[in-house]
């Protein structure tokens, strides 16, 4: 056999690349489609490179910028995204490794809802309900509220305790809607709709934590349309902190818990009772500069006039004091006894008379 081998013609390497590309494509005559989890997610150029990997292999994989332009999927991707990408299965000879040199990528378990979640966020933002001058303003005062979510879960209890904790004059109605399932959906959409027909403040719409597939109703299209309509203004406690749906976004108010919503709630009798006493003390300070500006203007007052009594008084003394010197000195007797005693003509003065 080594003989045989020794006898056989050399071939480049080249031609050699050339010959497993060819047996690759009679293998594999026809596009493939490969489900795997992306790595080393890289884009330069406007090419994509990446690997595709599982539990027992990993394969190289390469979409060139014509067919990149017309992907769905946004890139680069985070590793462990699932997705499933078609393509051809080629070499490449330069490092003697075969690849995929894909045409397609779509999300596939989560990847999937994630698109689904990020085009609906996307034509909703579009169409401008995501804006915030579209919002309701929340009442500064909150007494009756409608909180749409189970009976059953613990986000109502969660809620209610709160409630009760914070504010005390908060009351609250509950309608009973499933949140995870086929169902909840449409339900929600009915409980949003009955609730915004009651004589409350405002609506909650509350769910406690999960995964994206838990709180998949939360991003449907349906219940965020019904948020929009809904004739009351809508503050959303889904999930956790952390997490966002697209009931979130077309919220008039988003709180990042169930236990969040309800302390806000509560929150506004106190800021009342701050808003009160606050007006209070400024009343009362406003009432004292009243007082006092009134008093000293009294005081101003009694003074003026004081003086000008004592002015007009002197005034008055005066002309009297002037007038008693007057008549004295027309006095008759002031001339002697033996002054003329002519009478004195109506009209005449006196001293004109003792002079005569």
């Amino acid at each position: 056999m080594m003989r045989s081998l020794l006898e056989a013609q050399a071939i480049s390497v080249g031609e050699l690349c050339r010959r497993m590309r060819q047996a690759l494509r009679q293998f594999f005559p026809a596009a493939v489609r490969v489900v795997g989890e992306v790595s080393q997610c890289r884009v330069a150029g406007g090419h994509i490179y990446f690997a595709l990997k599982d539990s027992q292999g990993l394969v190289d994989c390469v979409c060139f910028r014509s067919a990149a332009e017309k992907l769905r999927v946004t890139f680069p991707l985070a590793d462990g995204v699932a997705v499933e990408v078609e393509g051809r299965v080629d070499i490449y000879e330069r490092s003697s490794k075969y690849q995929i040199l894909v045409d397609d990528v779509v999300l596939v378990g989560k990847g999937a809802l994630h698109l689904e979640f990020e085009l609906l966020k996307e034509r909703l933002r579009r169409e401008g309900l995501f804006a915030e001058e579209r919002k309701r303003p929340i009442p500064a005062f909150i007494r009756d509220v409608a909180i749409v979510t189970s009976q059953n879960g613990a986000a109502l209890q969660d809620f209610l305790t709160a409630c009760r904790r914070r504010g005390a004059h908060v009351r609250v109605k509950v309608v009973h809607a499933p949140v995870q399932g086929a169902s909840a959906a449409p339900a929600l959409v009915r409980g949003i709709r009955l609730a915004g027909g009651m004589d409350v403040d405002v609506v909650v719409v509350a769910r406690g934590g999960g995964s994206l597939e838990d709180l998949w109703a939360f991003n449907t299209e349906i219940v965020a349309r019904a948020i929009v309509a809904c004739r009351r203004p809508v503050i959303s406690a889904i999930g956790h902190e952390t997490d966002y749906t697209i009931a979130d976004f077309v919220s008039d108010m988003r709180a990042a818990t169930p236990t969040a919503a309800a302390e806000f709630v509560a929150r506004e009798r106190e800021a009342l009772l701050v808003r009160i006493a606050a007006d209070e003390s400024r009343l009362r300070r406003g009432l004292l500069r009243v007082v006092d500006g009134t008093r000293s203007q009294y005081a101003l007052t009694v003074r003026t006039v004081r003086r000008a009594g004592a002015i007009l008084l002197a005034s008055r003394v005066q002309r009297l004091d002037e007038t008693t010197t007057g008549l004295w000195r027309c006095d008759p007797r002031r001339h002697g006894r033996g002054a003329s005693r002519r009478p004195v003509v109506r009209g005449e003065s006196p001293c004109r008379a003792g002079r005569d």
